[in-house]
């Protein structure tokens, strides 16, 4: 009987210690998890000021559980830890994983900072190169009117050259037909003269034929033929 009940009393102890193992091993897993976040963080951090200071009060806290780690062993239970320190080391856990997601915080908004005053840049570089382009296309516009006006003034220009030359040549003619007429009015006056002159010799010779018959009656001059052809 004795034997039994100390076999009962073993294998709860056993057990009880077991339980406990277990639950040491998944804050020892914790903590261990934590440590190598914080050494990844750190490889993170780029000398950023704030993100130190976050990973150093990380490193205290992780400081601080293996303390708790060590003072709260108990003597007897195969060494486990005790309540009390079990407490102390998963405050100082979760202080530590709240510091390193400051850090790890702290260190993508200067990343997502960065890269944001990267993309103004570019934005900015490409409102400029648009700003270009709307300026080039304006000046493009521009020079196509004035192309398409100064195609309407060569084609005027064109036209008044055809002008130009229909008048030179209506001025050659006009000025042709006007030497005709100049000649024609200077054989018009010479001919004017001759039948002055032919009139004048007719009246000439008709006082002298009336000399020729004394006696004879007055009589009409015949009509004098230049003056026939002048009528």
């Amino acid at each position: 009987m004795n034997k039994l009940s100390f076999f009962l009393i073993a294998l709860f102890g056993l057990s009880l210690s077991s339980a406990f193992a277990a639950e040491k091993n998944k804050t020892l897993l914790q903590l261990e998890a934590t440590k190598s976040a914080v050494e990844a963080t750190a490889a993170k951090i780029e000398g950023n000021k704030e993100a130190s200071a976050d990973l150093e009060r990380a490193k205290t806290a992780l400081k601080q559980a293996d303390e708790s780690l060590t003072t709260g062993k108990s003597l007897f239970g195969f060494g486990d830890i005790n309540p009390e320190a079990e407490k102390e080391i998963k405050l100082a856990i979760d202080a530590a994983e709240v510091a390193t997601a400051s850090a790890l915080s702290r260190v993508e908004f200067v990343r997502a900072s960065t890269e944001l005053e990267a993309i103004e840049k570019q934005f900015t570089a490409v409102k400029a190169k648009l700003k270009l382009f709307e300026d080039r296309k304006a000046e493009l516009e521009r020079l196509r009117t004035e192309s398409v006006a100064c195609q309407k003034m060569n084609k005027e220009f064109e036209a008044l050259k055809d002008e130009k030359t229909a008048l030179t040549a209506k001025v050659a003619q006009l000025s042709g037909e006007q030497s005709r007429a100049d000649k024609l009015k200077i054989e018009q006056l010479e001919l004017t003269r001759k039948v002055e002159e032919l009139k004048a010799e007719n009246a000439r010779l008709s006082s002298v034929l009336k000399l020729d018959k004394p006696g004879t009656t007055t009589a009409h001059p015949a009509e004098d033929p230049a003056k026939k052809t002048i009528k």
